[in-house]
């Protein structure tokens, strides 16, 4: 899992849920262009890179203690 990519959680200034891709080296490759009031709606617009990242984990900043998870596995927690 190491050197494959990342979608980082987390929540900006004003409090909205926003999302960035990183490669392991740490490279921003994608992000998100706005902030999100529900954690829904930032996973449904990640959700559009499934196809081409099929491999590729989460890490939700925006949970105490989050450990980086499978994507298919983090959407499938996530409330619609």
């Amino acid at each position: 899992m190491g050197n494959t990519a990342k979608f980082i959680i987390y929540k900006d200034l004003d409090r909205k849920y926003r999302w960035t891709l990183r490669t392991g080296e740490r490279v921003t490759i994608a992000f998100s262009e706005r902030g999100y009031r529900e954690k829904s709606k930032c996973a449904q617009e990640i959700e559009d890179w499934v196809l081409e990242y099929p491999d590729v984990c989460v890490r939700d900043a925006t949970v105490a203690n989050s450990q980086t998870r499978p994507l298919s596995e983090w959407l499938a927690s996530q409330p619609s």
